[in-house]
């Protein structure tokens, strides 16, 4: 499974998925700074899921356009030990999240 990192998320979250999961980071790619509708065409198609922290993206854009399935990782602060404590969820998550849409993992 092809992942994305959005650039919201630490570079070094990428570190705790492991094959099959193939993952890339927005940062690692040259692409920090590119607005969330062109990131979205570039990805869709091309990865499985979109990973990323923004909670307005669902609201922003409509995804249902994009070949892509959108997790918005929620912890309760920002840190890297929160979003490494919901990676569990995650990967049960990415199994069933539906491509133009969005899924969330919430540690509420």
């Amino acid at each position: 499974m092809r992942l994305i990192f959005d650039e919201n998320l630490p570079v070094d979250l990428v570190q705790s998925f492991e094959p099959p999961h193939d993952v890339d980071h927005v940062e690692e790619l040259g692409w920090k700074g590119i607005k969330n509708g062109d990131l979205l065409g570039r990805i869709s198609g091309n990865y499985d899921a979109f990973l990323t922290g923004d909670t307005n993206l669902p609201h922003q854009q409509k995804l249902s356009r994009y070949d892509v399935a959108v997790i918005v990782i929620r912890p309760h602060r920002n840190t890297l030990a929160e979003f490494i404590a919901l990676v569990p969820a995650v990967l049960a998550a990415l199994p069933t999240a539906p491509k133009g849409a969005v899924t969330v993992v919430s540690a509420e």
